[in-house]
């Protein structure tokens, strides 16, 4: 009678189960929207984990470096509230004067790149059939693809010129709002975290150790760890890296007089945050948008970018950012081209130290089983060809040395029994 009562509710358990993978099935759409309504509801404490990961650098810098350096006993009392203060002050001091100088000149030139941009268009159609009639002409060559080219940008062009303005300025000033509630609710949580932080932490490990395997905790902190050492130095790292290199280009464009240098530094700056394809983001559009206005101009800017990644990728960066991450060139550009494809941007970002801290947990586990196998992992590494025969030679070398160990001990112990025998025999004949 159990046995089928178990047969049944295993039965029972399986249709279940059917059931909810259809109703799954049916209904992906409204779990998927849910989700995201889910997540539209977060996204400001997303943001305010970010601020507050990237604010815990010079918090910590003020609060364990500067300030304890005075010793009066008052001033320990306030060392914390007031690293926070100087921390928050700083970097939005910062940001503010970024802003004043940079908005009313990225303002400026965004209205004059509307204006001139059909000007542009057609500067750039005729630069186009220029080159079509001089490779037709010289090298008898047709590039007709220019004018189907030339179609598609006109049409654009009339497109984006033709939207409806008030649903784009609905679109836009709803928009606007909403990042700025989520930014400016992000700011206040981050300031929370940051005070309350060792708590927060003291919470989370409560958990873990009420509701986790204790064997599991070494391991989750482990991985905590590590993440943080590669996320955050590859972060801070980078964002600094990013700074210096849009002054760079806004310097270096404002030596040789070339127009919309703000808005270019500005994605230039940004887009270096990127690993290995950011220049190219940043560089391609802004390149163009220079060549719509005049091809030396393009040029200038091409050489001059050129120079600046050189000098970033052999002093800046190394510098900054050193070698934080710890991953060759191959692996590198697998993270981000892997990341990029599955989550976008934050992808292309954050794909580098995520695979890193990923790669060093497995390295570490990976040293510890060679180092239980001994020998034998070590061997099989160090072959120059892994070969089927090398292998099976291998193997037949450790039975061979294994038998010889064996005939070596039974001979030694054979001495051992024959030396003993005299002994006994002496014994036994003074006992005599």
């Amino acid at each position: 009678m159990k046995k089928q009562f178990n047969k049944l509710a295993g039965i029972l358990i399986c249709i279940v189960f059917a059931v909810f993978l259809l109703y799954l099935k049916d209904n992906m759409g409204n779990i998927f929207s849910g989700i995201g309504s889910f997540l539209s509801i977060l996204t400001p404490f997303i943001y305010a984990f970010g601020i507050a990961y990237i604010m815990n650098f010079p918090y910590r810098f003020f609060h364990k470096k500067v300030f304890t350096k005075v010793k009066a006993k008052w001033f320990q009392k306030v060392n914390k509230p007031l690293s926070l203060i100087v921390t928050y002050v700083l970097v939005l001091g910062i940001i503010t004067l970024l802003i004043a100088v940079l908005v009313p000149q990225l303002s400026e030139n965004l209205n004059i790149l509307v204006k001139k941009f059909p000007s542009y268009i057609k500067s750039f159609n005729a630069y186009t059939a220029d080159l079509g009639e001089w490779l037709r002409v010289h090298f008898g060559l047709d590039f007709s693809i220019f004018d189907n080219f030339n179609k598609i940008v006109i049409k654009k062009a009339s497109q984006m010129a033709n939207m409806d303005s008030v649903g784009k300025v609905f679109n836009a000033v709803t928009g606007t709002i909403t990042v700025f509630y989520n930014w400016i609710m992000a700011l206040v949580l981050s300031i929370y975290m940051l005070v309350e932080k060792e708590f927060l932490f003291r919470q989370l490990k409560r958990l873990g150790a009420a509701f986790l395997p204790t064997k599991w905790m070494p391991t989750i902190y482990e991985i905590i760890n590590v993440s943080d050492e590669k996320c955050g130095k590859f972060l801070v790292g980078k964002i600094l890296d990013a700074a210096i290199v849009g002054v760079l280009c806004f310097i270096s464009m404002m030596i040789f007089n070339l127009p919309f240098a703000p808005l270019i530094s500005v994605i230039i700056g940004v887009c270096n945050i990127i690993p290995f394809f950011g220049p190219f983001i940043g560089a391609i559009p802004s390149a163009f948008l220079l060549f719509l206005v005049s091809p030396w101009d393009c040029l200038i800017f091409v050489i001059i970018i050129f120079v600046i990644q050189q000098i970033d990728g052999n002093l800046i960066n190394p510098k900054i950012v050193g070698q934080s991450v710890g991953l060759i060139g191959f692996w590198s550009l697998f993270s981000v081209m892997v990341a990029g494809a599955l989550f976008g941007i934050p992808g292309m970002i954050l794909g580098t130290p995520i695979f890193a801290s990923i790669y060093t947990l497995i390295g570490r586990k990976t040293r510890k089983r060679i180092n239980m196998k001994g020998e034998n992992a070590e061997q099989v590494i160090n072959m120059d060809v892994i070969k089927t025969g090398s292998l099976t030679n291998v193997k037949k070398r450790k039975k061979d040395l294994k038998k010889e160990k064996d005939i070596l001990l039974k001979s030694e112990s054979t001495k051992s029994e024959e030396s003993e025998k005299p002994e006994e025999s002496d014994n036994a004949e003074k006992t005599e």
